[in-house]
């Protein structure tokens, strides 16, 4: 069976949501802005022509909205690895800088995933397709397509936001 856009972007919303269910408490969170487009094949992997050597992807997230305390980002950061890991995903990139924590893994079917907080303490959670089939409808792009990075978390709680 032909993996295509639309597919894509259901498998892209189960992972989030698998992951998301896997942090205790969940943080408060809202949908990223949806991205799909082409990805051309590598320079001498394939013809330069457009057509069937076109494949697809999209990206799917969430903006984390939780105040995650400086202390608490390597947490959330090992609660997202560790269930990763336990799925049987390989972590391609793990970073422990003291203010600017992430991770990112790559699933046995190409799905890419990474946790990245930014330098204010927003975070955010994404999921981008491998290469896959161009949809007839093209997926549900229901975010704000012009916003770039993760709002500023406001939304405190008594474990992540908590300072020790």
């Amino acid at each position: 069976m032909t993996v295509d856009q639309l597919d894509a972007a259901e498998r892209c919303e189960t992972l989030l949501q698998d992951t998301l269910d896997a942090v205790d408490p969940t943080p408060a969170w809202q949908e990223a802005a949806p991205r799909a487009g082409a990805r051309l094949p590598r320079p001498g992997l394939g013809s330069a022509r457009c057509g069937s050597d076109v494949l697809w992807y999209v990206t799917r997230g969430r903006d984390i909205l939780t105040v995650v305390s400086l202390p608490r980002r390597a947490l959330l950061v090992g609660v997202v690895e560790r269930h990763w890991r336990r799925r049987g995903w390989t972590i391609t990139s793990l970073d422990t800088d003291w203010d600017r924590h992430g991770v990112a893994a790559t699933t046995p079917d190409g799905y890419r995933l990474a946790l990245r907080f930014g330098e204010l303490g927003e975070a955010g959670l994404t999921v981008s397709s491998p290469g896959v089939a161009r949809s007839e409808q093209v997926p549900v792009l229901s975010g704000d397509g012009g916003r770039g990075s993760a709002p500023l978390p406001y939304v405190c709680c008594p474990y992540w936001s908590a300072l020790a």
